[in-house]
Formats: C-alpha cells, sequence, structure tokens
C-alpha cells in the first residue's frame, strides 16, 4: 500500500518531488521489488542512493548496494570501496563489493578503458541480479541524470546513429531503471549538500581522454552558452525521439513479416524485393532488424551495412557480401538471402551432406497407390534402377525426368528454374542412380521413379534430417 512520505522536509524538497513523479510516472519501482544499486561513492550514485532510501517510504520495496570496483585508480579506487562499504552498513543497507580489472579486460577484448569498464559493471550487477533467491522482480538502478542523457544523445548523432540511437537513455530497458534522468547535476549537488551527504570524486571524471568527459566539459558548457536551455531541450528531443522509435518499430514489425521469411529447410532469412516499395525509412529498419537477428547483437552493425545490403537488391542473381558476425548475404531470384557462415547445425540444408541421416528399405510386397505423401519420405519403383543407389553430393552432369514423357533436365538448370538459393545448392545432397537424379533431397523426385500400377518393388527412402510428420 501506497504511504506519505514521514519527513515532511523530504516532501516539500524539488528534487524529491521530481524523482519521486518520475518514477511513479514510468513505474521503476513497485511494491514488493527488490532494487539493486549501482553506487560507485560519486555525487551521482549517492544522490541516487539517498532517493531509493526515501523512496521505501512511499512504497515498500528492498533495497541492496553493489559496488564495482574496476582495480583502475589504485588506493583511491579502494577508498571508494571503503566508503561506499561504511555508508551503508551505517544505514543499515546490504552491500556487495565486487572487484574486477579493467585494464587487463579492456586489452583482451580490444576496446577503450570506459568501454571495458561498462561492460564489466553491468556484467557484475547481472550477476548480482542473477544469485537473488525469491520471486520479487528483481531490478538494477543506476545513477544517470540529464546531463548523461545530453552526452548520449550528442555522441551517438556524432557516431551516425539513427533514431533508435539518438533517443538516448531510457527511463527502463528491461530491469534497468534510471529513476534520475530528470534531474541535472548541479541539482544532485545542491541536494547533497543541503543534505550533507559526502561523496567521493574520481579523477578520471575529468580526463579529456575519455569522449563523454570531452563532450560534458569541453561541448555541453558552449551549447549552454549559446541557449541556457539546451541540455533541456536535447532531453526533450530524446524523449520525443524514443516514441518515434517506438511507432516506427511497431510498423517495422508489420513490414518484416509481410516482406521476410525464415526457412528451417535452408537456415536462412529470405526478404523479398517487394520491400522495395516501402518507404525507405522501412526499408533500411527491416534489413537491419534482420542483421541483427542473425547476429543477437547491433553493437557492430552500422548503416553502411544496410546500405550494402540494398545495393545488392540491384546486383545479379548470385553475387553475395560478407557483413559482421559471421553473416553472408546473398542476391536471390526474390530477393537477398541472409544467413549465418561456419555455424554449426545452422540449418537442415547443412545437416544434410551427413549420408547417415538417409535411410533405405526395399518393401517386396506393394499394393499400389499405398505410397507417403510425406516430404522427406519417398518411395520409387526398385525395380527401374540401373547402378545402383547413391547418396552423395551433386555433380556435373546430374539430371531428372520431369514429365511422364521423359523430358530430361539438367540438375543445375532445375535448380536454377526452381530459384533455389545458391547457399542452398551448396549443401545439397542426391540419391541418385548413376547421373540419374532419384531425388533431390528436401525438394522433388525424377518422374522416372515413380510408383505406380505396374510397381512391384518399392525402395522407400528417408531422410532422418527432415520433420517426422512431413
Amino acid at each position: 500500500m501506497t504511504k506519505e512520505p514521514r519527513n515532511t522536509a523530504e516532501k516539500r524538497n524539488d528534487l524529491f518531488r521530481t524523482v519521486y513523479n518520475y518514477i511513479k510516472t514510468h513505474k521503476l519501482i513497485d511494491e514488493g521489488d527488490l532494487v539493486l544499486a549501482g553506487v560507485s561513492g560519486g555525487a551521482d550514485s549517492m544522490c541516487l542512493l539517498e532517493v531509493l532510501r526515501s523512496y521505501q517510504q512511499v512504497c515498500e520495496f528492498r533495497l541492496q548496494v553493489v559496488h564495482v570496483e574496476h582495480g583502475i585508480r589504485g588506493e583511491e579506487s579502494l577508498r571508494d570501496a571503503e566508503y561506499v562499504r561504511e555508508y551503508c552498513a551505517n544505514h543499515q543497507i546490504p552491500c556487495e563489493i565486487i572487484s574486477v580489472n579493467a585494464g587487463e579486460y579492456a586489452v583482451r577484448q580490444h576496446c577503450s578503458l570506459e568501454e571495458a569498464a561498462r561492460q564489466l559493471r553491468y556484467d557484475a550487477f547481472e550477476r548480482c541480479r542473477a544469485h537473488v533467491s525469491g520471486d520479487a522482480v528483481v531490478k538494477i538502478a543506476v545513477a544517470h541524470h540529464r546531463e548523461d542523457q545530453a552526452e548520449t544523445v550528442l555522441w551517438q548523432m556524432i557516431r551516425g546513429s539513427d533514431v533508435r540511437g539518438m533517443g538516448g537513455i531510457h527511463a527502463q530497458r528491461e530491469h534497468i531503471i534510471r529513476p534520475l534522468l530528470a534531474v541535472t547535476r548541479s541539482d544532485i549537488e545542491k541536494f547533497l549538500q543541503e543534505a550533507g551527504v559526502v561523496w567521493r570524486e574520481d579523477i578520471t571524471n575529468t580526463d579529456r581522454a575519455y569522449t563523454r568527459n570531452r563532450i560534458r566539459m569541453d561541448v555541453l558548457p558552449v551549447l549552454t552558452e549559446l541557449n541556457a536551455q539546451a541540455i533541456g531541450h536535447i532531453c526533450e528531443t530524446a524523449h520525443r525521439l524514443q516514441e518515434t522509435e517506438d511507432y516506427l518499430e511497431k510498423q517495422m514489425l508489420i513490414c518484416k513479416e509481410r516482406y521476410v521469411s525464415f526457412s528451417e529447410q535452408t537456415g536462412q532469412w529470405q526478404i523479398s524485393s517487394q520491400l522495395l516499395q516501402e518507404h525507405a525509412v522501412m526499408i533500411r529498419r527491416v534489413l537491419f532488424d534482420c542483421m541483427k537477428c542473425l547476429a543477437g547483437s547491433a553493437k557492430d552493425l552500422e548503416m553502411k551495412h544496410v546500405r550494402l545490403l540494398q545495393e545488392l537488391f540491384g546486383l545479379q542473381v548470385g553475387r553475395a557480401i560478407q557483413l559482421p558476425y559471421d553473416i553472408a548475404a546473398s542476391r536471390v531470384y526474390e530477393g537477398i538471402a541472409l544467413c549465418k557462415r561456419n555455424a554449426e547445425n545452422a540449418s537442415q540444408m547443412q545437416r544434410m551432406l551427413r549420408a547417415e541421416e538417409i535411410q533405405m528399405d526395399v518393401i517386396e510386397q506393394f499394393a499400389y497407390p499405398e505410397i507417403s505423401k510425406k516430404k522427406y519420405t519417398k518411395w520409387f519403383d526398385y525395380d527401374k534402377i540401373e547402378h545402383g543407389v547413391q547418396i552423395r553430393e551433386r555433380r556435373s552432369g546430374d539430371y531428372l525426368v520431369i514429365d511422364e514423357q521423359g523430358h530430361r533436365k539438367k540438375l543445375g538448370r532445375y535448380l536454377m528454374d526452381e530459384k533455389i538459393p545458391q547457399t542452398a545448392r551448396e549443401h545439397l545432397i542426391v540419391v541418385a542412380d548413376g547421373a540419374h537424379v532419384l531425388w533431390v533431397v528436401g525438394y522433388r523426385i525424377s518422374e522416372y521413379y515413380k510408383v505406380d500400377e505396374h510397381t512391384k518393388r518399392v525402395l522407400k527412402v528417408q531422410w532422418s534430417g527432415g520433420k517426422e510428420d512431413e
């Protein structure tokens, strides 16, 4: 049950009121939640901790602190950790200190120290969240504020991000919440000074080697000189872009359902050329989302990769390009096919190369027309086989009989006429009688070997890599 704050001074405080309203508006914390607060000991995180402590008087939830010591600043870093530990002990707040080595991680992962520290910090938060027992909803609270939002938006613009990136930081993303996004750094420092809360200064926050520090120290002051409301306007723009992004995402999913299909048989995403009739915004978003789904991440995917896919639509069938995350894109008859390269068991077609998955039996007593209609089980007139049955990859000279009149078609021409993607052809196997193909596994059989009323013995061929009910 929601209660009024016991401390009337807190009730009148502008920062508390602003943050309380922000938490309620965005439904960041509910009764019974467990909130893990990331507290470094700096001004922002100490403010976050104080606000959350106070908010417990309004909403009944549990609060714990997680402090990540990055192993960057030696004794200073250790003193930060000790300060947070003592502060939590004095206020009866459960606290966990986690030490990592951001320097080693940056070298190992070939990333900046700034990025390494961020990744390790969030990894530590997630480990703590995973180890929590009980049925409570667990949320991770971090201390981003309005200047952080402005820095993020500007940095995303510099990097060439789309609407999604320029929307900046969200109030909540999955279980990550940011209760301080509605207040400024000056609001935070004023609040802490009036409340008598001491905070630790991190000297790396003034190091211009870090991109965000340069934006905060050199760019934002100039923009504020030009317009005192610059930071507020940037944050409001970010909010509008987030709303725009939500709408565009819904429209993209509708578009994707219309023009994109996934084949379990080939392990491919196939994007129809008809997508090109949509607005350019939708085209780019659908292409980006398909890459992201295959990659499992959007981190290294950029607009230049989307442009490469767009250009591929205009190239000849068979042309291919390579993309990050081992994604291969090829031009096919219907549009573009995307698949992962070198992925073990990525598709049924790759599994087809294992000949032991083909099972054959001869049925000596056969009563026409009792034959299988399943996609991955085929019946053939056994007595028409001349050279014996082989299970192999396709070869030059292979052919099929395509009609009852006995007309032949080269296997390569059949694959082209059926618009079977090049990447799928590379993984095909056939059941063959010499150069005569009985069955292109997963596709069609030769008319010559079809069972009819004159058939006495049947060769039953089944591919166990297919679905049993097909």
